[in-house]
């Protein structure tokens, strides 16, 4: 394949301007401050309300919240002028690029088409730290999306003030002729120092309804075009063998117009600058992991569509995964992006195609029409051709999405997967409907029913847990606010789900019903608590085909608690009972979480989480089956420095272990039990350990200088008697990986 560099750019300079009607011209500096007179022609936004815990009460005396937003030529403008008074703790740790800690903080989310079937959100702390996300499927919200925009702050012993520019670029959008657009928007403010939100409106993402609760508002448009392209080049040195590997690329943004946007990447790599969390998993269902590369999370909500039983159409991770020649993680030659709209459609194409004789191609439309303001209709379609194995994967899938009304809402999918492998050719079908009905601010009601055919099967280019699956679900929420502000308890929220399911042959799984407690405490912690039962029932992907298992009954428990911050520190405690074996005996887990922030500019987390398990079911191929005793142990440390606005130094290392010990041999029967065969199985263990030291000096806008250290392995081996401190310390001599990575990717 042809591969080269682009060797033009077109620059882009934007005056921040606007005015009466936004047509005449006056700067807006993003310096934090909201003096500029401009400011006085925004639409404000000041009916704020507690929604976390959810009181719908107004926020607490000396935190009062302002927001402001305005149409420039340049982009959207939002500022936001917060009380904060002295008696108020301020809570402002730097922190990584969309790191999840409690602090002081500020939140935008505009839906540019006003359609409810996409947002982007912008948060801003403090600290200056900022966040960025694409919130799909009404309250999915994915941090992975990283795109251009510029913010600043400002603090006065009363308060502090926020202003951010966010350019019309960031995402595709619909009707770009018309003089006007309508937009819908939510702001929101965080207290890091006891977890209260306040938003407006006042709608929760856990409420089920979230982005159709926008408020609504018409504000003036621009065209801007954008062109970018971001060489890069990596160069990686295995210590193992004294080897280095150099590779150059280059990434490719086009936005000519609003409704039609160009990505483009030639010869990617993805580095190693970000590192999946160590797993063991010995279950029949594969690990999900999100995708941070940023082609594959740039403008990649119109793909998003989950299926039941938490699948989803489109899993980008398998693009340039596993090879299936099983030489390891393939190569990408290319991948091309393109989302637009024509007329009222919005539409998105995706090509990738991998190298190598067992290199894989990939191939996704997507299209989503919105008949009316409450109506809309969507298609998916992707093609995945493995010619190693001689298999192509066609999925194709409708979905329809109907909220009649602010309390109503229908979503239906229906779905097809069209397999022709070494010419056999499988065809199945599914489907999934979801009703949503919210009658008041305390309850809200969900059912959905779900068919998955016996050879549905859309793995190749999705995630899908299981095929063959009849499904019901329903389940219901009550939230109580407590009014008396002597209560220990600002307010509390309940949820009961039942699960009725059974397999596309009749065969009966276990039924389930599961009660969830969310207690938040007006000092700002927050406690979890769950119960579950399930029924007795067969269980027909424990032995990957090889017959049924008739599961018994059993409960599960769980508590969590989540601390508000106590000076420097604060921390999280877990506990759970899960069966985890043949009988209803239960496993025991109690973590602990310490969060230590010294300073502003730096912070450390430490986490332990022992399991001891008395019985545990580990599948030995065929119908055989291994019982046994189990211990494990996990551990991480992440220690995060900024040195400087454009430094970052970050450690993080995990060790995963594991003992499995009075191993006795079982064999699945006919009828479903699982009977002793005399055989004793071995003591065995396996140990993971990782860490990776990593440094990034940003360059400017989505450009960035990495150096990353990383190191890890992992051992399984048949022995007996070994305890955690030996097994850690042998965790830290593990080596089948050692390198040193250098990455820089430069935006012109």
């Amino acid at each position: 394949m042809k591969r080269g560099l682009l060797a033009s750019s077109v620059a882009t300079l934007f005056a921040l301007t606007t005015g009466l009607s936004g047509k005449a011209e006056a700067a807006i500096v993003i310096d934090g401050k909201v003096n500029e007179s401009e400011w006085a022609q925004a639409q404000q936004f000041s009916n704020f309300k507690i929604t976390e815990p959810y009181s719908l009460t107004d926020p607490d005396s000396g935190t009062a919240t302002q927001a402001y937003l305005l149409s420039t030529q340049a982009g959207i403008v939002v500022a936001f002028k917060l009380e904060q008074a002295p008696g108020v703790p301020r809570v402002k740790p730097r922190l990584q690029r969309d790191q999840t800690k409690k602090s002081d903080k500020v939140n935008v989310v505009i839906d540019f088409d006003g359609d409810g079937l996409s947002a982007y959100s912008f948060s801003v702390g403090l600290s200056g730290a900022v966040s960025d996300g694409v919130v799909t499927n009404e309250t999915e919200l994915n941090l992975d999306w990283d795109t251009d925009w510029s913010s600043a702050v400002t603090e006065t012993d009363a308060g502090w003030q926020v202003e951010m520019l966010i350019p019309w670029t960031v995402a595709p959008m619909r009707g770009p002729a018309s003089p006007q657009r309508t937009v819908g928007v939510y702001f929101s403010r965080s207290l890091g120092h006891n977890g209260v939100l306040q938003a407006q409106p006042a709608i929760s993402i856990e409420r089920g309804r979230f982005l159709s609760g926008f408020e609504r508002i018409e504000i003036p448009q621009y065209r801007t075009a954008l062109f970018h392209y971001w060489p890069y080049l990596t160069a990686n040195h295995d210590l193992l063998n004294d080897k280095t590997r150099y590779r150059s690329g280059v990434d490719v943004f086009w936005k000519p117009s609003p409704n039609f946007q160009l990505s483009a990447t030639v010869n990617p790599d993805f580095g190693q600058v970000e590192s999946d969390s160590l797993v063991i998993n010995f279950d029949a269902v594969e690990t999900f992991f999100g995708d941070k590369r940023p082609f594959f999370t740039e403008n990649q909500s119109i793909f998003s569509m989950n299926t039941a039983d938490s699948g989803k159409l489109i899993h980008t991770r398998r693009i340039g995964g596993d090879a299936d020649d099983g030489t390891g993680a393939s190569d990408i030659n290319a991948a091309v992006k393109l989302n637009g709209s024509q007329g009222g459609m919005n539409y998105g194409v995706l090509v990738a195609t991998e190298d190598g004789k067992a290199g894989r191609d990939f191939y996704v439309a997507r299209l989503q029409y919105p008949l009316s303001p409450k109506l809309s209709l969507g298609w998916l379609g992707s093609l995945t051709d493995r010619p190693h194995l001689d298999r192509t994967a066609n999925v194709q899938a409708v979905d329809l999405s109907w909220k009649p009304d602010s309390a109503i809402s229908v979503d239906a999918q229906v779905l097809g997967s069209f397999i022709k492998q070494r010419g056999q050719t499988t065809n199945d079908s599914g489907a999934r409907l979801v009703l949503g009905w919210n009658p008041s601010s305390n309850w809200s009601y969900e059912l959905e029913a779900a068919h998955f055919g016996n050879q549905l099967n859309f793995n190749d280019l999705g995630y899908q847990r299981r095929g063959s699956l009849n499904e019901l679900e329903a389940s219901a929420q009550y939230i109580h606010r407590n009014g008396d502000k002597q209560s220990l308890l600002r307010s509390s929220r309940w949820q009961l789900e039942t699960q009725a399911r059974a397999n596309d042959r009749g065969d009966r799984l276990p039924s389930v019903a599961v009660l969830n407690s969310y207690l938040n405490f007006r000092s700002g912690e927050l406690l979890f608590l769950q119960a579950s039962a399930s029924s007795s029932g067969w269980d027909d992907t424990i032995s990957r085909g090889n017959g049924l298992w008739r599961r018994p009954s059993r409960q599960n428990y769980e508590a969590q608690f989540l601390s508000r911050r106590y000076g420097d520190w604060a921390f999280s405690g877990l506990v759970s009972l899960i069966p985890r074996g043949m009988s209803d005996k239960l496993s025991r887990m109690a973590g602990m979480t310490l969060s230590w922030y010294p300073s502003d500019s730096f912070n450390a987390e430490f986490e332990f989480t022992p399991e001891w398990t008395r019985e545990w079911l580990v599948w030995d191929g065929g119908r055989n089956f291994g019982r046994y005793q189990r211990k494990a142990d996990f551990g991480s440390l992440s220690l995060n420095w900024f040195p400087g606005s454009k430094h970052e130094l970050r450690l993080k290392s995990e060790w995963i272990a594991m003992r499995a010990s009075n191993g006795q041999g079982y064999q699945l029967q006919p009828t479903g039990r699982l009977t002793a065969t005399g055989q004793t199985k071995a003591d065995f263990d396996i140990n993971k350990f990782g860490l990776q030291l990593r440094y990034r000096y940003s360059l400017g806008p989505q450009s960035d200088l990495f150096l990353a250290y990383s190191r890890g392995g992992s051992s399984e081996l048949d022995r007996s008697e070994i305890g955690t401190v030996d097994l850690f310390d042998e965790a830290l001599r593990l080596r089948d990986s050692d390198q040193i990575l250098m990455k820089m990717r430069y935006r012109f």
